[in-house]
Order: structure tokens, then C-alpha cells, then sequence
């Protein structure tokens, strides 16, 4: 089963419409695989008539096909150059910063957090970068238009592969614990090493002193957030989802929400490069980010 050129068109309009996604010609398979999976699921009999449904009140189902359409990849710690910089000078800025100002607060927001592995991270390294974080006021603002990845979010538990291979072992010692796996076929399930033939099936769990630093909400970019006065913005492989326009418009709104001297990071194949904004670049060792000046021009 396809979708006629019609039926693309009115799905792509749609779509960029509702979250500012834009689908080009090169991705209409994408687009029609997502769309027939979910026609399948509601038992509807075609393309124009699911359409028909998803702008007529059905707005669950419109959300089911948001939640499918952008691949939740993420990992802790990805990008290290770019959280190296992040913790060497941005976080040392601020803490610096706040300690003359009197006000130990912090506020970070991850833009598109998926399924919580950048939000994590990113308490991990506040924890482990501020000596008395206890007497902080650290929020992070975590936010994702797939209801079903701030679910897995929320639920803080990951399978152990994926922390085994991205996180030191003295972090898993500090800011993780393990739990049952879901089932012994269940694809989180991992044998840890030095088991010595015995199968020992388990997940991680992130531990509530990281968890607690971070509040989980649906949000599309394509709207405006609410979140100002914010010291950094992780916004990482989310606007190559964008067309020019809109990916400009959000730019926009990020460096109206952070504080003067606040901090853009985008993912590595996105770039401010060629645009008229004020933000000034910052590169240390491979990591690369945006900076909102101080004090804005007359």
C-alpha cells in the first residue's frame, strides 16, 4: 500500500502544521510507513479516510502519529567533547556566577529529551561538578512531543547494555541501581559479566538523587515553551527535523528564554553557521556551543 501524491501532500501539510516536522520527497516512505502502521492499529480503511479522522476530533490518534514519527536515539553521555566543554566552562561560569550573586540556582532545559538519557546525564554532571549540590536549586526542564518517550523517561529504567556501555563504572556505582529485568525474554534483559554461567537478568534504574533534578513534560517546539530565565538550552539532533523557517523561529525563542550569558548546545551536524543571530560561538576541544551575550546591543 502507498500513498498517492494527494494523500502525501495533505499528511506532510499536516504534519508541519501541527509540529513544524518537515517531510521531504526523499522520506515519503518514511511517512507512509508510519501511516499505515497506524491506520492498521485504529482499524480505519484508508489514507483519506485516517486523515479524516485525525483533523475531525481526533486528536489522541494525531498524537499517536506525532509520537512514531521522529526516532527516539539518544544515549547517556553522548557527545563528550560537547559535555566536557559543557562542564569545564559553561557549568564553571555559572557556578561562578551564582556564587557572587548570592542565588545558588540553576536552570537547564532539554529540549526533545526522548526517552531521558540527556537529562540524566546532565544531573550526573551537575551533581558531580558542584561540590555542595545539595544546598542548589537545580531544575532541569525535560520535554518531548512522543508521549511514549517521556513515559520510558519518567520510569527512569534502562536496559543494562545501553548504561553498561556509555556510563564510567564509578557513575553506575554512584548514581544507579540495578533492578529485575521486565522478563527473561525481554530484549532489556543483560547477563552481567563475571557471572560465571549464571544468569542473572537486570536493568538500571537512575537513583531519585538524579531523578528528583529533573521534571518530565510534553511539549512541541513548534509552540512557545514558557521556560525563561535559563542558564543553558540542550537542544541536540531535534531541528534537523525542521525546514529552514522554522528551525530560525525556534532559534528565536531559545535565546529569548536564557539569561544574558546563557548557553545554546545543538547536536553535531547543526549549526548556527550563516545565520544573522547574536549569538557568539564557543569551541574547546572538539565541543561546540552558542553563547547569548552579556549585555544586548542598543
Amino acid at each position: 500500500m502507498v500513498l498517492t501524491a494527494e494523500e502525501f501532500s495533505l499528511f506532510r501539510h499536516l504534519i508541519y502544521h501541527e509540529a513544524g516536522i518537515y517531510f521531504k520527497e526523499s522520506r515519503k516512505d518514511f511517512l507512509e510507513n508510519r501511516v499505515f502502521r497506524r491506520i492498521g492499529a485504529t482499524g480505519l480503511r484508508s489514507p483519506y479516510q485516517y486523515y479524516r479522522f485525525i483533523t475531525n476530533g481526533g486528536r489522541a490518534e494525531l498524537m499517536n502519529l506525532l509520537d512514531i514519527l521522529t526516532v527516539n536515539e539518544t544515549s547517556f553521555f553522548r557527545n563528550r567533547p560537547q559535555l566536557e566543554l559543557f562542564r569545564t566552562i559553561i557549568l564553571n561560569s555559572i557556578i561562578r556566577k551564582r556564587n557572587e550573586d548570592g542565588q545558588k540556582k540553576i536552570r537547564i532545559w532539554s529540549a526533545g529529551c526522548s526517552t531521558g538519557e540527556e537529562p540524566y546525564t546532565i544531573s550526573i554532571i551537575l551533581q558531580e561538578g558542584i561540590s555542595d549540590a545539595a544546598n542548589w536549586d537545580i531544575r532541569i526542564h525535560a520535554s518531548d512531543l512522543s508521549l511514549s518517550a517521556l513515559h520510558t523517561a519518567n520510569r527512569a529504567e534502562y536496559d543494562a547494555a545501553k548504561v553498561l556501555t556509555t556510563v564510567d563504572d564509578s557513575y553506575i556505582a554512584r548514581y544507579f541501581v540495578r533492578v529485575p529485568a521486565i522478563s527473561a525474554g525481554s530484549p532489556e534483559a543483560a547477563t552481567p559479566s563475571g557471572g560465571r554461567g549464571k544468569k542473572e537478568l537486570y536493568r538500571f534504574k537512575v537513583k531519585d538523587a538524579v531523578k528528583k533534578q529533573v521534571v518530565f513534560d510534553f511539549h512541541n517546539l513548534k509552540n512557545a515553551s514558557g521556560y525563561v530565565n535559563l542558564d543553558v538550552i540542550f537542544c541536540r539532533n531535534v531541528m534537523i527535523y525542521f525546514d529552514e523557517e522554522e528551525q530560525k523561529k525556534l532559534i528565536y525563542k531559545f535565546y529569548e528564554g536564557l539569561n544574558p550569558g546563557g548557553y545554546l548546545l545543538l547536536g553535531h551536524s547543526e549549526s548556527l553557521q550563516g545565520w544573522k543571530t547574536r549569538f557568539e560561538f564557543v569551541y574547546s576541544n572538539k565541543g561546540t556551543a552558542y553563547r547569548k551575550p552579556e549585555e544586548e546591543e542598543g
